[in-house]
């Protein structure tokens, strides 16, 4: 159940294959950090970065960052490529009409722009959410005002002074990625992005390990690369309608990890009694089959195939000695599985 990025070629051809720069989609990156930094492993920086802030700024803060988490506001996922300044991205906020702009904040608890759908679901979070989402939908003017106003702080305070420093790693990655696009074609370019990405046979579409299954056809609508500081472990996927589709990736690539099928098969069977029982009779030995099956008077039938499929999940691993073949619980794995489970949720 990968997310699929299709006609990648065409897209090429049309010249909407796009890597951004954006001083927005990078703020609302560090927004995303600052609200839960434990998963980034990013304490010490939220930390330096909340201490420094102006009591007002902090609270602020707090009441906007819901707008930046697991879907975000429609500002922070549509860059204008190649590069867009903060400032010109606030121009252009400032302009919008003050429904729009409202609406486009609430993407991130009613991406359909129900704001009926988005007052229910308000009430759910933070008392700072609900009357935020409240004065979206029934102050719009005065919310998106204040939402660029926070944003001007928000730069003046400490952004302007973090994106000195972000921007010039973020144009070089991006110029690496449109230089290896242009020798090797968008699909190898993308599969370098991330582990978690690979090219599909045909070469001309990118399959990326996450949990949601989705399928995005690129040859029309085009896509936005843009590189982060901020967004690791995530490789996020925004889909806005009338926008191209925006991948936003770590600027390093990350660690590889099993596919989503694999942990799934894992997960599988080890949650199986049977197998369960299996995995702890050679978790501190090898043993056979036979020897599983004498010892704790099982079905020798049942546990070969207990044997097998954890064999084939990764699970356990076989040594022959003379005539027999040993079976052993392959612990590294086991140990990493939980890592991985959530390496894979988050991303």
């Amino acid at each position: 159940m990968p997310t699929v990025i299709t006609g990648l070629d065409r897209c090429m051809q049309a010249g909407s294959l796009l890597p951004a720069v954006s001083a927005m989609t990078e703020f609302g990156s560090a927004l995303h950090v600052l609200r839960d930094p434990g998963h980034h492993g990013l304490e010490d920086w939220a930390a330096k970065i909340l201490t420094a802030m102006s009591p007002d700024l902090a609270a602020w803060t707090r009441s906007w960052w819901w707008t930046a988490q697991a879907i975000r506001a429609t500002p922070f996922v549509t860059p204008e490529p190649p590069a867009e300044s903060f400032d010109d991205r606030l121009e252009q906020l400032r302009a919008m009409p003050a429904q729009e702009l409202a609406g486009q904040l609430l993407r991130p608890i009613a991406p359909s722009g129900d704001r009926q759908v988005a007052l229910q679901w308000s009430r759910a979070r933070d008392p700072a959410v609900a009357a935020r989402v409240e004065a979206l939908v029934q102050r719009p003017r005065e919310a998106a005002a204040d939402f660029v106003s926070f944003l001007r702080r928000s730069r003046q305070e400490w952004f302007e002074a973090e994106w000195t420093r972000i921007r010039p790693v973020l144009a070089g990655r991006a110029r690496r990625f449109a230089d290896l696009a242009s020798r090797q074609g968008p699909g190898p370019a993308l599969a370098a992005l991330d582990p978690s990405m690979e090219l599909a046979p045909a070469g001309v579409a990118v399959r990326i390990a996450k949990i949601q299954a989705a399928r995005h056809d690129v040859s029309r609508r085009g896509l936005v690369v843009a590189p982060s500081t901020f967004i690791r472990p995530h490789l996020y996927v925004a889909d806005v309608p009338g926008r191209p589709l925006l991948l936003l990736h770590p600027v390093d690539a990350g660690l590889p990890v099993p596919s989503a099928a694999v942990v799934r098969r894992r997960l599988e069977a080890l949650a199986h009694q049977g197998r369960l029982e299996v995995a702890r009779a050679i978790a501190t030995e090898p043993r056979t089959a036979g020897e599983i099956a004498m010892l704790w008077n099982v079905d020798p039938t049942q546990v070969n195939r207990h044997l097998r499929a954890l064999t084939a999940a990764g699970l356990a691993t076989t040594a022959r000695q003379g005539r027999f073949v040993r079976y052993r619980l392959a612990a590294d794995v086991l140990e990493e599985l939980g890592k991985d489970v959530l390496s894979l949720l988050l991303r």
